[in-house]
């Protein structure tokens, strides 16, 4: 199995046919794709299957800039919401909270290439983007600095044979 996808391998993915898979990534539903060939959009297989995972839950994702609460769902500009921070960490529900400051200093791991970016979760990464809690840019950033964990799949036969 590639780690890249383009719109048959979705479908199979998500158990839709092609027309629908190419219907809802012109609607902007499915993830953003890493890059569009003539012969249509190339995603990470990891950011279809963890979409899949993410329709399915019903979970709400909420982002903090200060005061303001932001409403985010997949491929959708974030939409401000009447809640307080407060408000919302004290509801019960089935949701995720991430906060300016934190998004922050992730950005900053990222573009300043530190170390410990290689060991963040492509998933996650990709969610955020998904989200547009992160840019484009930062989210190319940290794939193109990072790549060699998606290049290097599979066993590594280097060293096995001596004793």
């Amino acid at each position: 199995m590639g780690y890249l996808v383009g719109v048959k391998e979705t479908g199979e993915i998500l158990g839709w046919d092609r027309r629908k898979v190419s219907t809802y990534h012109l609607r902007g539903v499915l993830p953003k794709p890493i890059s569009n060939l003539s012969s249509g959009p190339i995603w990470f297989r990891k950011q279809i299957e963890y979409y899949k995972i993410s329709k399915d839950s019903g979970l709400t994702t909420y982002y903090t800039d200060g005061e303001t609460v932001y409403e985010c769902k997949n491929n959708f500009p974030m939409k401000e919401t009447n809640f307080s921070p407060e408000e919302i960490k004290e509801s019960p529900g089935n949701y995720i909270l991430y906060q300016e400051k934190d998004i922050k200093q992730l950005i900053t791991v990222i573009l300043e290439k530190n170390p410990i970016a290689q060991f963040l979760s492509f998933e996650s990464i990709s969610f955020l983007h998904d989200l547009g809690i992160l840019d484009t840019d930062v989210f190319h950033n940290y794939v193109n600095n990072f790549n060699n964990s998606f290049e290097n799949i599979g066993p590594n036969e280097e060293g096995r044979n001596k004793e």
